[in-house]
């Protein structure tokens, strides 16, 4: 019996020491996480304000366009534009947006009214087509790139292009306050946002313009950009076919030398990505086996080291109560304690329930069935969204 539980001690200790070193891991980016509230536009009266230029791409948005567009041109920042790529939609998409631009003119669309090319992915297509038109009547010195379900409050722009001064940033990127309802919801997109980018993701080095662009991370929801950094790293077209087209502007905007800063966005942004779990499960299954390169071993290899630190310690807690093995049970409580102690971190950051943060191990078999689903689509040869499909030549 001692036997047995020789093994069982040294993956309770490893795991444990693993869920520490992540929660440290959490503890300092929450420190080096840079909040827009602290940033404000110098008031110097003599200075020139930077032109910016909010792009908007939208496919099949007349729940989300309007009051979008709405936040947008509500803006107390004094010198920007708004353009929007109207994406061949099948609702009503473009008259609420004609609505809209009949009533302030600083709103302009594009029409885009054919599929995107071979090699090219709907959202890519959309941005390039849209700075490609833009760029024809301006030359903002920000380019800001954000998505039809994003709210900003009235000083979310001015914050940020003071953030991206301050801090020297080629690309500014946001996690918006998510607005959270449904039971899948709460269980997956606190975990695929936050908790999975500020656990195990170290910030100081991807803050860093030393370290490779492996570093860097992104959020396609709010992306602000210098011009020169976007021009130079090739903007769109260089991740055209990149489902994970963020990630990749952000390792791109890296590897040209300039620093890719994510921020802490606190009042200034919120969304609602996904509208119940049909569209959690949609939503998250295109993309969640691009972060494992599309490589069933290394997914594979992922979900054993979940099950290892997030779940195993649950049945061998179990395990340890059922049979009166307290020390088992204290290795399992400890290591419970150390996951759930970075959830709560980021829950009193971030804004979520902190009821969610306990039901982890469950969140956890949540996103492992979505990665597995992910993986099926991407096997099977396609998936869909917005209407539109794409296959797995297109990445």
């Amino acid at each position: 019996m001692t036997e047995l539980f020789m093994p069982l001690t040294l993956y309770q200790f490893i795991a444990l020491a693993v869920l520490v070193a992540l929660l440290l891991i959490v503890v300092v980016n929450l420190l080096a996480l840079p909040r827009l509230l602290n940033y404000r536009l110098e008031s110097d009266k003599g200075r020139r304000v930077p032109l910016a230029a909010i792009l908007v791409p939208a496919r099949n948005e007349e729940a989300n366009i309007g009051a979008c567009l709405r936040s947008l041109l509500a803006q107390d920042y004094p010198n920007y534009e708004v353009w929007l790529y109207e994406d061949d939609s099948s609702d009503e998409t473009y008259r609420i947006a004609s609505e809209v631009a009949a009533q302030d003119p600083r709103l302009r669309i594009v029409r885009g009214a054919s599929p995107p090319p071979p090699g090219w992915l709907g959202k890519a297509n959309a941005c390039h087509r849209l700075y490609e038109v833009m760029r024809a009547h301006s030359t903002p010195d920000y380019i800001f790139f954000t998505d039809a379900d994003v709210r900003l409050s009235p000083a979310a722009l001015s914050h940020a292009v003071a953030a991206a001064e301050a801090t020297g940033a080629g690309l500014l990127s946001i996690f918006p306050q998510q607005i959270t309802i449904s039971w899948a919801e709460r269980l997956a997109v606190p975990i695929l946002l936050h908790w999975a980018v500020y656990t195990f993701l170290p910030l100081p080095l991807a803050f860093s313009r030393r370290k490779g662009p492996a570093f860097a991370a992104a959020n396609g929801q709010f992306m602000l950009f210098t011009r020169q950094a976007y021009e130079e790293c090739g903007g769109h077209t260089t991740v055209r076919s990149q489902i994970l087209e963020d990630v990749a502007l952000a390792r791109a905007v890296k590897s040209k030398g300039y620093p890719a800063i994510l921020a802490d966005g606190g009042p200034f942004v919120r969304t609602r990505m996904y509208d119940g779990p049909a569209e959690v499960w949609q939503g998250y299954s295109k993309n969640a086996f691009a972060f494992f390169g599309y490589s069933p071993f290394f997914l594979l290899v992922g979900i054993m080291v979940l099950l290892a630190l997030y779940v195993a310690p649950i049945l061998f807690g179990l395990y340890g109560g059922l049979t009166g093995r307290w020390e088992i049970l204290a290795w399992a409580v400890a290591q419970y304690g150390a996951a759930v102690l970075g959830r709560l971190l980021l829950a009193a950051r971030f804004h979520y329930r902190v009821i969610d943060t306990l039901l982890h191990p469950l969140a956890v078999l949540f996103l492992i069935a979505i990665c597995l689903n992910s993986m099926w689509w991407s096997l099977k040869g396609k998936g869909e969204w917005k209407g539109r499909t794409y296959t797995s030549e297109s990445r």
